[in-house]
């Protein structure tokens, strides 16, 4: 080899064997320094503030400081802005009075209805030392009653894909509750048994496999099992509606509306607010106070059908709709 060819080679092995080290950023005491370190020490402290202030119950003895001291930081907007919101409710001001459980069935082919036991009524003992997430589940398929039909779905499919691809025909839901005694009362007898108390049941609305959305085993999942494919339009799918949707009918709603006043010879609320020119009635009605075709005088009724508010307060002020 030539010592042309050496050299370079030579070099960078006497630099990576006999230079000095390099310094570690990593071992600097301090990743800010002066004025960075001061805004962001001063940033977390403000952070923990509006966090503490923000979660603690507005309620009870430091009502007036905390309202005043959420004003001063202006918590909530922040809170807001930075997605942190936070709630006390499912704690306080008041406990559950109640011990709710939902009990979920199904009606297989053969007119069979089975437990599925998703409750969690007996599957735990009181005071229980591991957490139940079926218990957290129950509660809010029952609070808020958009979940179920989803949660309905999801028992369908499950079912299908572990009994070899035939859905049930039904989910029915169950509501219980047993109420827990006052704290006097519960004193008085030193406490009490939670299975003792009297168990009240109430069937609320079911779902069928059939029509309820993605409640049917798709055809890529029936084809991983090796189940038999589905009837064509046999998968209901959900109905999508997204913002997009929304705004087009309400540019429809307006255009219509808009539609409608042109044909009557009449200007959007909305220009004559502003003053603008407003152009004269297409059939040339007469002039204030005489009759006409295209209209009579001011204050007099009008042959012409009030037009239906068809969507309700989303027209908006720019055609003289509602807020």
């Amino acid at each position: 080899m030539s010592q042309a060819a050496e050299q370079p080679s030579s070099r960078l092995a006497d630099v990576l064997l006999r230079a000095p080290a390099a310094e570690d950023p990593s071992d600097e005491p301090w990743a800010y320094r002066g004025w960075a370190a001061l805004l962001v020490s001063l940033f977390i402290l403000y952070h923990t503030v509006a966090l503490l202030q923000h979660t603690t119950p507005a309620a009870g003895l430091a009502e007036r400081f905390n309202r005043k001291l959420a004003g001063v930081l202006r918590a909530g907007a922040y809170m807001r802005a930075t997605s942190s919101v936070q709630s006390w409710a499912m704690f306080a001001p008041n406990p559950h009075r109640t011990n709710q459980f939902l009990q979920v069935r199904v009606v297989t082919q053969d007119g069979e209805e089975l437990d599925l036991l998703h409750d969690i009524y007996g599957r735990r003992d009181y005071p229980y030392f591991f957490y139940d997430r079926m218990g957290k589940i129950n509660r809010r398929l029952l609070e808020q009653e958009r979940y179920q039909s989803p949660y309905a779905a999801w028992v369908c499919r499950e079912w299908a894909r572990t009994h070899g691809g035939e859905a049930p025909v039904r989910v029915n839901f169950t509501k219980m509750w047993t109420k827990v005694p006052p704290p006097d009362k519960a004193v008085a007898t030193m406490g009490f048994d939670p299975f003792a108390l009297k168990l009240y049941k109430e069937p609320l609305k079911g779902f069928d496999c059939a029509t309820t959305p993605h409640a049917q085993l798709p055809n890529d999942i029936r084809a991983r099992y090796g189940f038999t494919p589905l009837p064509d339009g046999a998968f209901v799918d959900i109905e999508e509606n997204t913002w997009r949707d929304r705004a087009d009918a309400k540019a429809r709603i307006l255009q219509r509306r808009r539609a409608a006043d042109a044909g009557r010879g009449k200007a959007p609320a909305g220009k004559a607010a502003r003053g603008e020119d407003v152009a004269p009635p297409v059939d040339g009605g007469g002039a204030e106070g005489a009759p006409g075709e295209g209209g009579g005088a001011e204050g007099a009724p009008s042959d012409e059908p009030a037009l239906a508010n068809e969507g309700g307060n989303e027209g908006g002020a720019a055609d003289g709709g509602g807020d």
